[in-house]
């Protein structure tokens, strides 16, 4: 085994080494690599010093491999091809983001939003790997703060919170049930007639909740609450099958309301809205990845937001 602390191996001199031994020539090997015959064989003998032997024989028509030359020829061509390798694996990766990313998204925003963003990173970043973890707002806060993820998505309901122009999406919420259900015919629903009706919401500590518990509170109404859940497909499908009701953008019931097995009714008085942040982690500094992945997020939730837009328009 080489001692590490005595001198090393130099690709340079290696480099000269093959292609002198490729070309058989000392002169024709130095033109191949744009330098003087002198500065070659300079290279040359350093490795045979630091090998203790001689790589050459020196003829008059050139240089022809020695025993040992010829024996250590093809590990040096692969010594060349992995370096090679290595410094082009490093520039794909520089210049072609790889990696995991790990987004905490909400509920009802992954079913329309994830789709989009994967389906664009499998097309123009392949070599990334994307983990997606659903959670509602506060749970996904805490996954940034604690860097259990890169990018996380939540929703704000208070008018008051943030300034309205950071938020990258914006949609009301409707009081959604089974289609032909009572509560929906008379549009649009009052939040006094809305706390009549048998409700589905998401489970304590949840800023929606907080949010419309505060607005109920003010009002004096209390809402008939059946059943806090503390995932979004658990209330879509109880909603669907169960005589009740829950508070849901369009966006995350768009193919059941198209279906017609969903229907929904805009809420007045007050106009329930939830703004939709993206922020990243501040645990560690953003991989060239996570760089990708968010703006690839950023622009989906914009496009989004415009469908969203149109279709409430």
């Amino acid at each position: 085994m080489h001692d590490l602390d005595s001198p090393l191996l130099d690709l340079r001199n290696i480099r000269c080494f093959v292609v002198a031994a490729e070309y058989g020539s000392l002169s024709s090997a130095a033109s191949t690599l744009g330098m003087a015959q002198s500065a070659l064989s300079r290279q040359v003998s350093q490795l045979e010093s630091l090998l203790g032997c001689r790589l050459f024989h020196r003829t008059g028509r050139g240089v022809a491999l020695t025993e040992i030359g010829q024996a250590i020829l093809p590990r040096a061509q692969i010594m060349l091809q992995t370096a090679g390798q290595l410094v082009d694996d490093v520039l794909a990766q520089r210049n072609q983001p790889a990696g995991s990313v790990t987004i905490g998204v909400l509920p009802g925003l992954s079913r329309p939003l994830m789709s989009r963003v994967l389906r664009r990173l499998l097309a123009a970043y392949p070599d990334i790997r994307l983990k997606a973890v659903e959670a509602y707002s506060g749970e996904v806060e805490n996954m940034l703060a604690e860097g259990r993820a890169d990018i996380g998505i939540f929703n704000r309901y208070r008018p008051t919170q943030r300034d309205a122009r950071e938020a990258v999406f914006s949609a009301p919420l409707y009081l959604v049930g089974r289609a032909g259900a009572l509560a929906l015919a008379r549009q649009p629903v009052r939040l006094g007639a809305m706390a009549r009706v048998p409700l589905v919401l998401p489970a304590r500590p949840n800023g929606m909740r907080s949010y419309l518990d505060e607005v109920c509170n003010r009002r004096g109404l209390k809402l008939n609450v059946v059943l806090e859940a503390s995932s979004g497909t658990l209330i879509r499908e109880v909603v669907l099958n169960c005589d009740v009701y829950s508070l849901l953008p369009y966006h995350a019931v768009a193919d059941e309301i198209c279906a017609g097995t969903l229907a929904m009714a805009p809420i007045k008085d007050p106009v329930l809205r939830q703004a939709a942040f993206v922020d990243t982690t501040r645990k560690h500094p953003l991989s060239n990845a996570s760089k990708a992945v968010l703006k690839v997020v950023l622009e989906e939730m914009r496009a989004l937001d415009t469908t969203v837009k149109k279709a409430d328009g």
